[in-house]
């Protein structure tokens, strides 16, 4: 009874161990580090895109995009799309060696809008196609979602969102902007820790979008500092959108070299706003004048392809990506 009883001890062990060294079955957040679905480290970078507006399939844009090297794309999405396009959009970017982020645009400035996006997510075709691509999959509940809104309101608001999608069987990492219009990294930062103890598995990511332009206060040094002060805190924190200026005025600069250049410091993901075309009035926000990666130009080839912070120069895609498999 004794060896029966020390082999049975010995098979739960190796199981255990085993266990441990298998591949996830999805994206994890790990501190404040992203790891892929085979436990590979990754650091999203790569353009925002309107894809639900501009290409619904992704096929036209995702090929161009594709092209500059970048790993991710955060995708433009709305609850009017219906399960058998999100599926295609998830699968063709994929198929492109990027990293799909899909969000949803409907609640943008407004939350009292939140829960639209909460049963959009929770319809059980959707949940049903996220899962079948959740391995590279990471799911941004709501853009922008409300502007001033109390730390209490926005942290029970999102708890709520995440309890009710993981109910519905998401495994992916939730991403969750900043209230604000995205920019009150304050506030995400002091939710950010009672936000993942919400989430059973841990697995959140924090997302500001970074329009501060001079004339609102944000020169180098408190960008930098507010990034850091998110490092230090051990927060996943992603710059889910920025661009070079607010508009044409001298306060309306932002400063994004110091924004690109700490989070690859830091480690931190970012995706500067937008391929293009399509802003509207901001259209020196558009990265390509036609969305192909030969019409990149101003912003969009600085940030994607010339300088030595650029995309092509440093995202790095893991062995997922370009293969299908894990190692």
């Amino acid at each position: 009874m004794k060896i029966l009883a020390l082999i049975t001890t010995l098979l739960l062990i190796c199981g255990a161990n085993a266990a441990d060294t298998q591949p996830a079955k999805t994206f994890t957040v790990k501190g404040r580090q992203l790891f892929d679905a085979c436990g590979e480290h990754f650091v999203p970078m790569g353009p925002n895109r309107m894809v639900f507006w501009l290409d619904r399939s992704g096929l036209s844009s995702f090929s161009e995009i594709a092209k500059t090297g970048a790993n991710s794309v955060r995708i433009v999405w709305t609850t009017e799309g219906k399960p058998a396009e999100l599926d295609a959009v998830l699968k063709n970017a994929f198929k492109q060696q990027l990293f799909p982020i899909i969000e949803l645009h409907d609640a943008t400035g407004d939350w009292s809008k939140l829960d639209l996006l909460i049963n959009y997510w929770t319809r059980p075709e959707i949940a049903a196609t996220i899962a079948k691509h959740q391995r590279y999959t990471i799911v941004n509940i709501g853009n922008e979602v409300g502007d001033k809104i109390a730390l209490e309101q926005y942290t029970k608001g999102y708890s709520r969102a995440i309890t009710r999608l993981r109910e519905a069987g998401y495994r992916v990492p939730l991403m969750i902007d900043a209230p604000g219009w995205g920019k009150d990294i304050d506030t995400l930062q002091a939710a950010g820790p009672a936000l993942i103890k919400a989430d059973p598995q841990k697995n959140i990511l924090l997302s500001v979008h970074m329009w501060w332009p001079k004339m609102w206060g944000y020169d180098a040094a408190r960008v930098r500092a507010e990034m850091q002060e998110s490092a230090d805190a051990n927060l996943p924190l992603i710059i889910g959108e920025f661009g070079d200026r607010w508009d044409g005025s001298e306060g309306g600069a932002i400063p994004y070299q110091t924004i690109i250049k700490t989070a690859l410091e830091l480690e931190i993901g970012f995706l500067p706003w937008s391929w293009g075309p399509g802003n509207k009035p901001q259209k020196h926000l558009d990265m390509s004048r036609d969305g192909t990666f030969e019409g990149l130009t101003g912003w969009g080839r600085e940030v994607m392809l010339d300088a030595d912070y650029a995309i092509a120069r440093n995202a790095k895609r893991t062995h997922l990506q370009k293969n299908g498999e894990c190692l």
